[in-house]
């Protein structure tokens, strides 16, 4: 198989990717999640995500980029369940704490020198929520929309930055 380029010249191409498409116009990308029928953020979105976000950390010729779904029920669904079986029980210290895939892509998308904006019709559950939240930008369709950060009603703290950025 062989590697998809990803500059041509001094342009930095966007394609490639599994989870969503990726369209360029004066400036602005417009990322558009289209992942099976409900956009389950699982490993091949948060590798298309970190991609992405390698890409614009090194495109100046970007200055905005726009993320909205194909689907209008569903913006980005919940972190994928099968993921969080392989989460370790176990206490650590401080020094060994890694951040989890999750932790690490909504931290590096929210630092991208772009201006980000969620365009959001909807549901934003669990990990779609906490990708919004890492977001510079969220504007959402009236009476369409549905925020859900549903480790709440499970007992468990939101894996992906939710409790610190809804708070802010």
């Amino acid at each position: 198989m062989r590697p998809i380029p990803i500059r041509k010249g001094n342009t930095i191409k966007y394609e490639g990717f599994t989870t969503f498409t990726a369209d360029k116009a004066q400036g602005i990308l417009t990322i558009t999640f289209d992942f099976g029928p409900v956009n389950v953020q699982g490993q091949e979105m948060l590798a298309d995500l970190n991609t992405l976000a390698m890409r614009l950390e090194r495109d100046r010729k970007i200055k905005v980029v726009i993320f909205q779904s194909a689907n209008p029920k569903i913006w980005v669904c919940h972190y994928d369940a099968e993921l969080l079986k392989d989460m370790s029980d176990e206490a650590v210290s401080r020094e060994e704490v890694q951040l989890l895939d999750l932790q690490s892509v909504c931290e590096r998308i929210s630092k991208v020198p772009q201006a980000t904006i969620a365009k959001l019709e909807g549901f934003a559950r669990g990990g779609g929520h906490e990708l919004a939240l890492a977001l510079d930008m969220r504007f959402a369709a009236r009476g369409k929309y549905k925020f859900m950060q549903m480790e709440v009603g499970m007992g468990i703290l939101p894996c992906g930055g939710g409790a610190s950025r809804m708070a802010r």
